[in-house]
């Protein structure tokens, strides 16, 4: 079974340098949600149109239940991005959800964001990039 706690380890360099061994201090925290695709590119599109829909998916890959926090579209662009979720304040062991992403450029040239999903299940927010170009 998956652990989703923060978990602690050191790492030791043994060489012939001064103060061998060298040790760096590792610290990580693993979560069961997961967004798929990591990235998502709407490509060109002119300013003031509506791209056609792409979805991420999130799922809880862990044994229990976690709650939702929040999902919102945050970072530079925000305005050009919308979102429409499928998932409730929490997601079930196993289960998926899914978000629905537009892009509406609002100007030319590169636009981005991400889709930021908040939750109790460690690790927490998971993101997803979001690019695309205002023609």
């Amino acid at each position: 079974m998956a652990r989703y706690d923060t978990l602690t380890a050191t790492w030791n360099v043994n060489d012939n340098a001064a103060g061998s061994p060298q040790t760096v201090s590792l610290t990580g925290t693993g979560t069961p949600v997961q967004l798929s695709p990591a990235s998502l590119n709407f490509g060109s599109v002119t300013v003031g149109t509506t791209s056609a829909v792409k979805k991420v998916t999130v799922s809880n890959v862990g044994q229990t239940k976690v709650s939702i926090t929040s999902i919102s579209v945050t970072g530079a662009d925000p305005g050009d991005f919308a979102e429409n979720t499928t998932c409730g304040s929490s997601l079930q062991a196993e289960t998926s959800c899914s978000a629905s992403i537009t892009f509406t450029p609002t100007a030319k040239g590169s636009r981005s964001a991400s889709l930021s999903v908040a939750d109790s299940g460690g690790g927490s927010p998971q993101t997803v990039s979001l690019s695309g170009s205002g023609k």
